[in-house]
């Protein structure tokens, strides 16, 4: 087992806005050396959601390097490695924008996922994101600090070869059926569900030409909510601009104080109480005072679905709906 893990933090939504990286170096299936950089963002602005996150303010990083003066020491530092992230997509995408932004060509890349791998090593689980994941293997470490992460990433990629009895990279995606992600000049290619003959190795010698990244679930928990990724793309796309959000329910995949948040990234407005200016409904589940009244739904999903049959345009959704619909686009 040979490999670098990999993890970004990002001062804004913007893809290019890295503000710190580290790579762990695995060889044997051991953690055998590591490295981590603070980086000065272009242009130097900070978004107040990112750094109630990751804890990294604009003081932390002024005296530091841009990415692109950093490059040559990160691109020896990953060397030949098959780099490999949690929800590698969202990394490989920072890692090709910061490198577009600061004029460095992108190399020919080969990539994993430890997202991929957990979902097919553990089908079981409930939940793979990287804190629920950690937990659930024993590994304690610190959420949204890049070089904490790496590592996490580094010993779920560990242990899903142990399970797996697999001495190799190749040999655990063989076992799982995972194709191997590839990244270049063109843009990504995801890791894949193989359903016949061999996943992708590194002995490959041709890339494959560019095809559409699978969509990504909606991967945010409570517990182990990538609540940092969901709200750069929230802010990127803006889905919800002059909309107006109403929560009813017990929310379980987010608290409620950040799907508000992430409510407000997303260009809408929350709302306490539906009404016919209502655009969407979103619902969790049924909580403790609407069954000991005796009800199926809540007051609100009620008063949404009797708008609705008078011609008003709410719409009702699932928390996991309304999370996959802002993780998809």
């Amino acid at each position: 087992m040979d490999f670098t893990a990999i993890d970004f933090e990002t001062a804004t939504r913007a893809s290019d806005s890295a503000c710190q990286l580290a790579a762990v170096r695995v060889r044997g299936g051991k953690i055998v050396d590591s490295a981590s950089w603070l980086i000065r963002p272009r242009p130097f602005y900070f978004s107040p959601q990112n750094i109630q996150i990751h804890g990294i303010t604009p003081a932390k990083v002024r005296g530091e390097k841009e990415f692109g003066e950093l490059w040559p020491t990160i691109r020896q530092t990953f060397g030949d490695d098959c780099l490999i992230a949690h929800n590698a997509s969202f990394d490989l995408s920072v890692l090709i924008a910061c490198l577009t932004t600061h004029d460095h060509p992108i190399p020919e890349m080969q990539y994993s996922c430890t997202r991929a791998i957990a979902k097919r090593a553990w089908p079981h689980l409930p939940r793979f994101g990287l804190k629920p994941l950690s937990d659930w293997l024993g590994v304690r470490f610190q959420h949204h600090d890049a070089l904490e992460d790496s590592i996490a990433c580094a010993k779920i990629a560990i242990a899903a070869a142990e399970e797996a009895n697999a001495e190799s990279l190749e040999d655990l995606e063989k076992h799982l059926k995972l194709s191997r992600g590839t990244a270049g000049p063109w843009g990504k290619n995801g890791p894949k569900f193989v359903r016949s003959g061999r996943a992708s190795s590194s002995a490959t010698s041709r890339l494959p030409k560019p095809a559409p990244e699978p969509i990504v679930d909606a991967m945010m928990t409570r517990e182990g909510t990538d609540l940092q990724r969901l709200l750069i793309r929230a802010e990127f796309v803006r889905p919800l601009t002059g909309k107006r959000v109403v929560f009813t329910g017990t929310l379980t995949r987010l608290q409620r104080e950040e799907a508000e948040q992430l409510v407000a990234c997303c260009g809408g407005q929350c709302q306490s109480t539906v009404s016919r200016q209502t655009s969407l409904l979103v619902v969790g589940r049924t909580d403790a005072r609407t069954l000991d009244a005796g009800r199926r739904i809540s007051t609100k999903e009620e008063k949404a679905r009797q708008l609705i049959a008078a011609g008003a345009p709410v719409e009702i959704v699932s928390e996991d709906d309304w999370l996959a619909s802002i993780a998809s686009l």
